[in-house]
């Protein structure tokens, strides 16, 4: 009887093996939905254990910015303006990186987590550098379309400097870049083991974070064929999320009313997003959502809602001045509840932003793009060991649970 017990317990063991191995997920989506008559929107959530004190941004063209990459630091002047949402990457310092936004041509761009990105080391020669909490400012405000951003990044005449970040310099940068444009044109952008692995297409219509973006799809893909109005995955972790926002974002009515479009990419978000006060300790990428963004390419409107409050603001990129010599603006639209409907008139001259730099305190170490103690090459190692021992114990189980149970 003994005996029988150890076997059965073994088998449980081996399945209960098999579900606790899954390769650590991250937060943070983003889908686009493409629409009757042209019309292409993108919304977005943003997650992370604290707040980043986000303010809109409306940056001018013509306009002068230091990417704040250290050595040879980029210096570009932009040839188009835009809103984007800028914040604290440490929530008791200064306003130092942009996560989202979108330009007077349409184009979106979101940053989110990507726990397998590697930027590489530092170029040995004189390429310009660019901190990664500028990457977004950049795109937005030196390109108009997707196809120009994905040739400038093919072979990328810039670097973009990794830097760590938040109290103690305790948070990686580990993030991926997606964009989109007026045409329904969108790309998915990360750098693995220091080199860009781009993703170009309409059809790359949902982001969310690891494993990384090629094995997202398969992933995918192994939900097709099953009737997802009875079974549809509801869990927090990025591929769950990822599976549920290609889903819903396919139901999205095919409506021309852009009130009713837009509330549809906000129920698409709200539908991912991660409840207030859930969160994992150890994987601080899975935490609360903050905020979430719409972003209307056609229209030309953004939209802005925090988690903390009952009202939706935005801000009509059509009739702000964003042209030469109208100067940088601002307005804080975390932990201000007092705003509502369109808030054109509320942004306020502000001073230009200065990146996160790089610095000895903060300077990523060889390999540290991944959590301490483990390099993006072993990070990619564990997670085909994950799934092949996840497997070979899943099999393990089944083979072993009925005959444990016949002899129990």
């Amino acid at each position: 009887m003994r005996r029988r017990i150890i076997s059965l317990l073994a088998a449980l063991l081996a399945i209960a093996t098999a579900l606790s191995v899954a390769p650590p997920a991250g937060a943070c989506s983003r889908v686009t939905w493409l629409g009757p008559n042209g019309m292409v929107i993108t919304g977005r959530s943003m997650d992370w254990p604290y707040s980043f004190h986000s303010h809109l941004y409306a940056v001018p063209a013509g306009s002068t910015q230091d990417g704040d990459g250290g050595a040879n630091s980029l210096t570009w002047t932009r040839k188009y303006g835009a809103i984007e949402v800028a914040g604290t990457t440490d929530p008791n310092g200064p306003i130092d990186g942009v996560f989202d936004g979108m330009n007077t041509a349409g184009l979106v761009a979101n940053l989110l987590y990507l726990g397998e990105s590697d930027f590489g080391p530092a170029p040995t020669d004189d390429r310009p550098r660019l901190s990664f909490a500028g990457w977004v400012d950049y795109v937005l405000t030196s390109y108009a379309t997707v196809k120009e951003v994905v040739d400038a990044f093919t072979d990328p005449k810039i670097y973009i400097v990794p830097i760590n970040f938040g109290p103690g310099a305790a948070a990686h940068p580990t993030v991926h870049l997606s964009v989109t444009d007026a045409s329904g044109d969108s790309a998915i952008i990360e750098y693995l083991d220091g080199k860009p692995v781009i993703h170009h297409g309409r059809q790359y219509q949902v982001m969310t974070n690891s494993p990384t973006y090629d094995q997202q799809l398969q992933l995918n893909a192994k939900w097709d064929g099953v009737d997802k109005n009875k079974d549809l995955p509801g869990s927090i972790q990025s591929q769950d999320r990822f599976v549920r926002a290609s889903y819903y974002l396919s139901k999205l009515p095919q409506t021309t009313d852009d009130r009713q479009a837009v509330a549809g990419v906000f129920s698409v978000m709200r539908n991912v997003s991660v409840p207030w006060g859930v969160g994992d300790p150890e994987h601080p990428n899975l935490s609360p959502t903050y905020w979430r963004s719409v972003a209307d390419s056609t229209n030309k409107i953004y939209y802005f809602e925090s988690a903390l409050s009952p009202n939706i603001v935005w801000v009509n990129l059509n009739k702000v001045d964003l042209g030469p010599g109208s100067g940088v603006r601002a307005v804080k639209v975390e932990e201000n509840y007092s705003i509502i409907g369109n808030i054109d008139d509320a942004l306020a001259p502000v001073a230009p932003i200065s990146y996160l730099e790089p610095t000895a305190a903060n300077a990523v170490k060889p390999g540290q793009t991944v959590p301490e103690g483990s390099t993006p090459a072993t990070a990619a190692h564990s997670r085909w060991w994950w799934w092949l021992a996840g497997g070979l114990a899943v099999l393990a189980g089944i083979i072993a649970l009925p005959r444990a149970l016949r002899r129990a």
